[in-house]
């Protein structure tokens, strides 16, 4: 996810300056007033002890930072478990992206599953990249592997590209799935309109804030995001293994 600016890491860290002897419930309450009058839209979600370490964890707008017990310090970065050699806080950033995309609407999105889904990818998507069309000429191959895809918009080159216009077209379509595959074999979109309740740009500003560059861009239902394409057989493996090493 993209760092929060230096300005506002300062601007926090006067929020914070009284020790957490206030109890937690009032430091909360006054990150939440600095953030209100300062960084409109920044929400503090959780404040939490880090076990016995003596450091707070606060996701803030979905972004993990750390604070001394005393709260004269903030601390941006990755904290790592000495002991069980566990990165904490990669930990955490992968459970964030995962809870993000669980409560994605299907609605609005673009969905190829087999009736017997083993696995279900969420693949960030731009109709004019070479790779997300290769990815989607075998859609068909992902899903007799039990791969489900589904898709959400990315246009890489921005929102008011000329690839942003073509997958707002392919979200009102009457049929989007025809459409996104139309689409990819740059064929002309047919009877579609641009609706104003497309989700096109909120799509896009979901994938800067979970760190999406480029396309395709494949999240596991881990949160973990695979860049670029992965043939289908390669891919089952990978989910395989990974499915493994969870249990």
């Amino acid at each position: 996810m993209k760092p929060i600016s230096t300005i506002f890491l300062a601007m926090l860290m006067l929020a914070c300056g009284s020790v957490f002897a206030e109890t937690q419930d009032a430091v909360v309450e006054k990150l939440k007033a600095q953030l209100e009058t300062d960084m409109p839209g920044m929400q503090i979600q959780s404040l939490t002890a880090l076990g016995d370490s003596g450091l707070y964890e606060a996701i803030i707008s979905d972004q993990v930072f750390y604070f001394t017990q005393d709260a004269k310090y903030l601390i941006q970065g990755n904290v790592l478990s000495l002991e069980s050699r566990e990165n904490i806080t990669q930990a955490r950033e992968l459970q964030i992206k995962s809870d993000i995309l669980s409560r994605l609407d299907p609605k609005d999105l673009i969905i190829f599953a087999p009736e017997k889904t083993d696995y279900m990818l969420t693949v960030f998507t731009d109709v004019d990249c070479a790779y997300c069309r290769k990815l989607h000429e075998e859609v068909d191959e992902y899903n007799k592997l039990g791969i489900g895809i589904r898709y959400m918009a990315f246009p890489r080159a921005g929102v008011e590209s000329e690839s942003a216009k073509k997958l707002v077209q392919v979200w009102c379509a009457k049929d989007p799935k025809q459409a996104m595959t139309d689409a990819k074999a740059e064929r002309d979109l047919k009877n579609t309109s641009v609706c104003k309740d497309n989700p096109v740009v909120a799509q896009f500003e979901l994938g800067q804030r979970l760190g999406v560059e480029g396309t395709p861009a494949l999240f596991l239902e881990n949160g973990q995001v695979l860049p670029g394409y992965v043939p289908p057989q390669r891919l089952r493996e990978i989910l395989d293994e990974n499915a493994k090493q969870a249990n």
